[in-house]
């Protein structure tokens, strides 16, 4: 349903003065009533408080008499309903008034608002000094109260719908010429809008009577028609112009659009040869730790197989001593019993001078330590292999405590001469990891640790620790190395920072080793001080979300 503005108007002037009307005739009421209110209990209270002046003689000297003059007297009010003077012990001295309010149980009234009877009740004590020898109650009628509070809301509602006529009339005069305005300005405005549509202002006028805003409106409606016309001039002229830059400029965009894609590819094809460098980089970087532990590996494996080498030759004397006695126990079997006291005797005398009884105990240590030789250098071999291996972008479930058992078993020999090693390892649970970055980063970490010990030129300690904290698997490899100071600690991280001479190291251990944690989604840290050691410390999460795209490994 479509309302007028007139209406609108009308109809939002009279709500307005409506509404402002109901709050201030009922602050009105409000106010007068509040008046009425407390001019009533103030009354009560001062009329019981000399009603009690006047008694406490007559109270003191128990004068009955007097008493009932008083309460006489005090009746004569034509709006006190009852009066009462009791005694402290509750005892009734005199009383006025009518027998079922002087018998009902007395309950004082503080506002208007509490009465309910129609009867406001009031108190006030009869005392010299701290002591009180009764009270006085009384009670006075509401009613001519009440009626005047009536009359009071009669003239103001009375007052507040002759105004609201008068605004109604008000409203209509002042909407109807408001409106009589505004409609002129609409027909200018439509026929502006149609004059926009064909492009002709020709013949526009806007006629507005009077000398207010609406004649001031009128006037810039003109204005406006003015600027119209000539802004109409400009605008064909500059879009004639705009369509020929147009053309220009597409011709340009296509330009600029083949020489951007044939930048997109070349910075493609750049990309993947960065990150070609990168996995190639790391990869160089494990494969030089690699190296530099070739010679304590051929060490580890060497020594397993040293044994082994001494243990095969041994049996080899064994399995020749055997094969003369099968040959010995074949020649029994087939020669005649005639012969056999002899060849009992020289098998007698061979088996005493073997001593057999030796080698069948010795044989069976030597396939014992054989057989855990090989199987020491089958696990160097595996950790050999699992370390040098190159990551996919796949991670693998695995647990950090079996990598950390596993480059030990790699960097031992290179440990095992400059201090001991303590570990205190954790049950974890098995992890989305790259088990060969992740072996290269303890590889590095263990290696510097010994280098550190090493140069003290004291038999150090190196303690590994591993633990759950929240969603986070924590690593920590403690050593009792030179430490580092303040300044080194800032460049610890950063690509081709070293502190040991040239040509001992790359500076990239620890800056590979700081984007694979990053890129695992995890922390790596350091705590040092010179002369006491470092520590540091490789923080996983359990569930990884960090990106398996290894391109920021430096």
């Amino acid at each position: 349903m479509r309302i007028s503005f007139r209406t609108k108007t009308i109809v939002g002037i009279a709500t307005i003065e409506g509404v402002l009307l109901f709050i201030i005739v009922l602050t009105a009421i409000g106010f007068l009533t509040e008046i009425i209110d407390e001019t009533l209990t103030k009354r009560a209270n001062t009329t019981a408080s000399l009603f009690a002046s006047a008694t406490k003689g007559a109270v003191l000297a128990f004068d009955l008499a007097s008493l009932e003059a008083f309460t006489e007297e005090l009746m004569e009010n034509p709006d006190i309903a009852y009066v009462k003077v009791v005694g402290h012990d509750g005892k009734l001295f005199a009383s006025r008034g009518e027998a079922s309010l002087i018998q009902r149980a007395f309950k004082e009234d503080y506002e208007l608002s509490d009465v309910t009877d129609g009867i406001f009740d009031t108190a006030a004590t009869i005392s010299e000094g701290e002591f009180i020898f009764g009270r006085v109650e009384l009670g006075i009628g509401i009613q001519s109260t009440q009626s005047k509070i009536v009359e009071v809301q009669k003239w103001s509602i009375s007052l507040a719908i002759f105004e609201l006529i008068i605004v109604a009339i008000f409203s209509y005069v002042l909407g109807s010429y408001l409106t009589g305005q505004v409609k002129t300005l609409l027909i200018s405005s439509r026929e502006i809008k149609r004059a926009l549509k064909m492009r002709n202002f020709e013949n526009i006028k806007v006629a507005v009577k009077g000398n207010d805003e609406f004649s001031e409106l009128a006037l810039s409606f003109s204005e406006l028609i003015k600027v119209l016309k000539e802004e109409l001039v400009i605008n064909q002229k500059q879009n004639d112009k705009l369509e020929e830059l147009n053309t220009d400029l597409e011709q340009k965009v296509e330009l600029r659009t083949e020489a951007l894609n044939l930048r997109n590819k070349e910075l493609s094809s750049i990309n993947i040869e960065i990150y070609e460098t990168q996995k190639q980089l790391l990869q160089a970087e494990k494969m030089a730790s690699v190296g530099q532990l070739a010679a304590g590996v051929a060490h580890e494996i060497n020594n397993p197989l040293g044994f082994v080498s001494s243990n095969l030759s041994s049996l080899k004397d064994y399995v020749n001593a055997y094969k003369l006695m099968s040959y010995e126990v074949s020649k029994l079997i087939k020669e005649p019993e005639s012969k056999h006291p002899a060849i009992i005797a020289d098998i007698k005398y061979f088996m005493d001078k073997e001593d057999f009884d030796f080698i069948d105990q010795d044989i069976s240590e030597l396939i014992e330590e054989s057989d855990d030789g090989l199987k020491r250098v089958a696990e160097i071999v595996a950790g050999l292999k699992l370390f040098s291996r190159a990551d996919t972008d796949e991670k693998q479930l695995f647990n950090i405590n079996v990598c950390l058992n596993t480059t030990l078993n790699m960097v031992n020999n290179e440990l095992k001469y400059h201090c001991n090693i303590e570990t205190d390892f954790q049950s974890l649970p098995d992890m989305p990891i790259h088990v060969g970055k992740i072996n290269q980063v303890f590889t590095n970490l263990l290696i510097n640790a010994s280098h550190a010990i090493k140069a003290t030129g004291k038999h150090g300690l190196l303690k590994l620790s591993t633990l759950v904290d929240n969603e986070y698997v924590i690593v920590h490899i403690k050593d009792s190395g030179t430490g580092m100071s303040e300044q080194t600690l800032t460049k610890i991280f950063n690509p081709f920072f070293t502190t040991k001479p040239e040509g001992s190291g790359t500076g990239l251990g620890l800056s590979i080793s700081f984007g694979i944690i990053t890129e695992h989604g995890g922390e790596l840290s350091v705590i040092s001080k010179v002369g006491e050691g470092s520590c540091f410390t490789v923080k996983l999460p359990i569930n990884s979300s960090a990106s398996t795209i290894g391109v920021a490994l430096l």
